[in-house]
């Protein structure tokens, strides 16, 4: 018979024996899961991307974040249309009391024509820089190379939707619309031929015109009515109206609206305004060459 003090170290080296055995898996237990609990383990790295796909961004190219750093507002965005207005009375006055002529000739169209969208251009550089983070972050004003080709489909979107506007018009009211730049332009001209001033005309119509309304419209209206929360359907609608109404030509309402669609699109579909510039530039590029033509 064993005595008490042999009975207890058998019963020591039998639990010895016990907790050196590895535990045997239960039925539907994977066996690398039983000695390391999962909350030990390191998070697994990220997947690789597959050949040809891009790595996914930490954060969506658009709607834009605004923070409180941002200033800026709806305000701002009704002062642009102000200030081109008062900058094209100005102007209109200070031409028309330089010259004797009815109308704009010579060197006088393109300075009337460019001025007032250069102030408003240099006022929604100063909003961006002063009351926001710059034109980039708060307007989407940067581009890619890949904007040329969305807006050369966006220019023929575009140019189909408003000539079919515009051939509704002329059948409902027998009146072809014409853009009040291409009117100018003629009247300027008068028989005369093209001159190096309607080149600097059609220059500043398909340069510095798109680019500055762009900013205004696509840019400044368009984030000023998204920090406010309006849905990007709605956004592209109203801006394109301010767009099209802006302008004050009647005739032109219906077909500047349709245009407006096509350029918000670009910026609604990237959140960036480089494929409206380019397409924008393209529109007006086109329409002032065959303006030249027509005057050569």
């Amino acid at each position: 018979m064993l005595t008490l003090p042999e009975i207890r170290r058998v019963r020591k080296r039998v639990r010895e024996k016990l907790r050196l055995r590895p535990r045997q898996p239960t039925f539907g237990t994977p066996l690398g899961c039983l000695a390391v609990s999962d909350s030990s383990l390191p998070p697994p790295p990220p997947r690789p991307p597959r050949p040809g796909q891009s790595p996914t961004p930490p954060f969506p190219a658009h709607p834009t974040l605004y923070d409180h750093s941002v200033t800026w507002g709806l305000g701002d965005a009704w002062a642009t249309l102000g200030i081109f207005f008062l900058v094209s009375i100005l102007v209109g006055l200070a031409v028309f009391g330089a010259t004797s002529d009815a109308g704009l000739r010579g060197a006088w169209l393109p300075i009337a024509v460019g001025i007032p969208p250069l102030v408003q251009g240099v006022y929604v550089w100063y909003v961006a820089d002063r009351k926001g983070r710059g034109l980039r972050r708060d307007f989407g004003f940067s581009a890619k190379p890949s904007d040329v080709g969305l807006g050369a489909v966006l220019t023929i979107a575009g140019m189909i939707g408003a000539g079919i506007v515009g051939a509704l018009m002329l059948w409902l009211f027998d009146s072809a619309p014409n853009a009040s730049v291409a009117e100018l332009a003629e009247d300027s001209a008068d028989g005369g031929g093209l001159t190096i001033w309607l080149v600097m005309l059609a220059v500043i119509a398909a340069t510095l015109v798109p680019v500055v309304e762009e900013l205004v419209f696509r840019g400044l209206w368009w984030s000023a009515l998204e920090k406010r929360g309006m849905k990007p359907h709605w956004i592209l609608l109203t801006t394109s109206f301010v767009f099209a109404a802006i302008h004050v030509e009647p005739q032109r309402t219906a077909v500047l609206f349709v245009l407006g669609l096509a350029l918000g699109a670009g910026r609604m579909a990237t959140g960036r305004l480089g494929p409206a510039i380019a397409a924008h530039a393209m529109i007006n590029g086109i329409g002032m060459l065959f303006v030249l033509i027509e005057l050569s």
